[in-house]
């Protein structure tokens, strides 16, 4: 693969309507569960993204094809936020950019939210092109340090382990076991903790029926496809319940 082949595109009021027609490409390769999009935070601040933080959402293309995508936003975060991220994660980091903007704070963390592969292209290197893209748009940005929430791409295999045991398996060379984590520390990134409600998504036992296309007739907790964590459903409140679990990592700027 040749990463010449490449350009990078950041997205711009200017030029909306081609970026909608990027987005359609995107979309139709993402592999997000439905019941993951029906968060509440994602629901409330995603579309905004690319209207309010334009130079932080981009689309790799070869040619007119859509290899891969990232968002991000950036935050102001204070020496002791940096040094304790929050258990909620995904979600505190996607609230948070715009309460920082409305509050009028200057940047200077950078938060990845998503980096997504077009399956064509998967297994060619293209993931570390995005995460070095990323890196560079935080030291244009005058950014000092670059975080991400991550979701283990494999432990929706392994639901009832806790996140904790997860991120401490390794595989038959001794680096991590998960695809995603091995490929962020690769790149020179670092596991800080685990964010154990990186994500909460919450329904009534009908909405839950139809996102997962299962049934759910008795109380309970459940393993469902795609989840990292069994849902818990509770029928006399009507309502079901989960709360996804993901991996705050960081990189290192200087480098």
């Amino acid at each position: 693969m040749n990463p010449n082949q490449f350009s990078f595109i950041r997205t711009s009021k200017t030029y909306l309507p081609q970026y909608d027609v990027l987005l359609e490409k995107v979309y139709a390769y993402s592999i997000w569960p439905e019941f993951i999009v029906q968060d509440q935070v994602n629901l409330t601040y995603w579309e905004e993204l690319y209207v309010e933080f334009p130079l932080y959402q981009f689309f790799m293309m070869d040619g007119q094809e859509v290899v891969g995508n990232g968002n991000c936003v950036p935050l102001s975060l204070t020496p002791e936020e940096l040094a304790q991220l929050p258990d909620e994660g995904w979600d505190w980091a996607l609230e948070r950019a715009f309460l920082d903007k409305k509050a009028g704070k200057k940047p200077n963390t950078l938060c990845a939210l998503q980096i997504g592969v077009n399956p064509a292209y998967q297994g060619q290197g293209v993931s570390p092109l995005l995460v070095r893209f990323m890196k560079a748009l935080a030291k244009e940005q005058q950014m000092g340090d670059f975080i991400l929430p991550i979701r283990p791409t494999v432990k929706h295999r392994y639901p009832l382990q806790t996140m904790e045991e997860y991120i401490t398996w390794k595989n038959e060379k001794g680096q991590a076991f998960d695809p995603w984590i091995r490929t962020h520390e690769k790149n020179g990134a670092k596991i800080i903790k685990v964010c154990s409600k990186a994500m909460y998504v919450e329904g009534s036992v009908g909405e839950w029926e139809q996102w997962t296309n299962r049934s759910f007739q008795t109380s309970g907790r459940y393993v469902i496809d795609f989840a990292l964590n069994p849902i818990e459903i509770d029928l006399d409140n009507n309502k079901g319940v989960y709360v996804e679990p993901n991996v705050w990592m960081q990189y290192t700027l200087s480098e």
